[in-house]
């Protein structure tokens, strides 16, 4: 069987930055992306908290801590899912930073999540977009570890966590999604740095949208995903997306 190229918010990347200018939200949307999510950044170390889970981010590790009793909405009658991917040996686009490209050599990615509803994502998420994701991610916990490689053969670690929050209402959709990563060489020094935060907020039907990518890293690129005529040209870092549509980017000082 032919290798599948790993498309989740693990998906395909190209070369050039696509940053567009950012328009203030309208009064309507007040929120400035899901609530439940807290995203702390000091350099590159990171915290995250979340419903029932706290992810902490370092180049001393990864900590992930969850309370199954508290993540996401158990009232929802969801379960909470768990999936566990093998990236080792299978194709998946490099990561594009400004120090280096880096191949995944070996890896996992592992993936703790809850839905809060089969209701579709407002536009401009694209309608493709649900197949693959067929509910409210609420929240989402993505783990990914391994080695990569760059052009003169280097073998650095690295370490990412993939996050999401995603809130649905009957007063609107919110999202916050964000991405954080190190790549890290044998003398234990931080080569690059991926911080991609994404924040959306509509009213009812999608109304008022506004949306971002905060851009704060060292690591990005663009990408064609295979979700319609809408989603190409998608910041992504390497093989991971924030949006499955293309979205202003930002480049906050602090």
């Amino acid at each position: 069987m032919k290798p599948r190229t790993l498309v989740t918010r693990f998906a395909a990347a190209t070369t050039v930055v696509m940053a567009f200018g950012l328009a203030s939200a309208p009064a309507a949307v007040a929120q400035d992306g899901a609530p439940g999510m807290r995203v702390k950044e000091h350099g590159t170390r990171v915290k995250v908290t979340g419903p029932g889970f706290v992810v902490k981010l370092s180049k001393h590790g990864l900590d992930v801590r969850i309370n199954e009793d508290r993540f996401g909405d158990p009232d929802s009658g969801y379960p909470i899912q768990r999936q566990t991917l093998d990236l080792t040996g299978r194709p998946a686009r490099p990561f594009e930073c400004e120090n280096g490209t880096y191949t995944v050599k070996t890896g996992t990615f592992e993936r703790t999540f809850r839905f809060s509803s089969t209701d579709p994502r407002p536009l401009p998420y694209p309608p493709e977009f649900a197949a693959g994701f067929p509910g409210i991610l609420t929240p989402f916990v993505g783990v990914i570890k391994g080695t990569v490689t760059n052009a003169e053969g280097e073998t650095l670690n690295f370490l990412i966590s993939d996050l999401a929050q995603e809130v649905l209402t009957e007063d609107g959709f919110s999202a916050t999604a964000p991405i954080h990563g190190l790549f890290i060489d044998g003398r234990g020094r931080i080569r690059d740095h991926i911080s991609l935060v994404g924040r959306f907020n509509s009213g009812p039907n999608g109304e008022n949208a506004t949306y971002r990518i905060e851009d704060r890293g060292t690591c990005r690129q663009t990408a064609d995903l295979p979700y319609g005529p809408d989603s190409k040209g998608v910041l992504v870092t390497g093989p991971i997306f924030v949006f499955p549509f293309k979205a202003p980017v930002t480049t906050p000082r602090h």
